[in-house]
């Protein structure tokens, strides 16, 4: 793993938590994408509540309220998501609680989840930590992604 990026290591009850929460996140986000253009909206207070209904009737906490009208206001002009995206979080929603474990949101509350940890950075801070980061599903494993990072970096 690079300084921009972080592996998951959940166990197994983690790893299902958190491929329910990107899929229903995402489900939520189809539906308030569908929702905004059936209804005309495009953004402002109008989009957050639209997102922010869909979230509850998905039962997803509003921690994901942000990253979600995020997502659904950049997809109005893109296509709509798949089952298993990814979702990113501000650096506030992360926790890290040393080098080795984060705590993530997720549709059942905040879980912290175990990070690989490479033991030649020797560092006592994640290179993530205080960085807003997206949580994305790569061959079944998940990775915390640096969203800081442009395209022109």
């Amino acid at each position: 793993m690079t300084d921009t990026t972080a592996q998951l290591i959940p166990d197994a009850d983690q790893h299902d938590l958190l491929m329910a929460t990107l899929e229903r996140v995402n489900k939520a986000c189809n539906a308030a994408r569908v929702r905004a253009l059936d209804e005309s909206v495009k953004s402002g207070p109008a989009l957050r509540s639209i997102v922010l209904e869909e979230l509850e009737r998905f039962r997803l906490p509003a921690t994901f309220n942000v990253p979600s009208t995020v997502r659904v206001t950049q997809s109005l002009t893109r296509q709509k998501f798949g089952n298993y995206q990814s979702i990113t979080f501000s650096a506030a929603a992360l926790k890290w609680s040393g080098t080795d474990r984060v705590s993530i949101p997720t549709s059942a509350g905040r879980r912290t989840i175990r990070v690989y940890v490479d033991r030649a950075h020797g560092s006592l801070k994640h290179p993530l930590e205080g960085k807003a980061a997206s949580l994305v599903l790569r061959s079944d494993e998940f990775v915390l992604v640096d969203a800081t990072i442009t395209d022109e970096d």
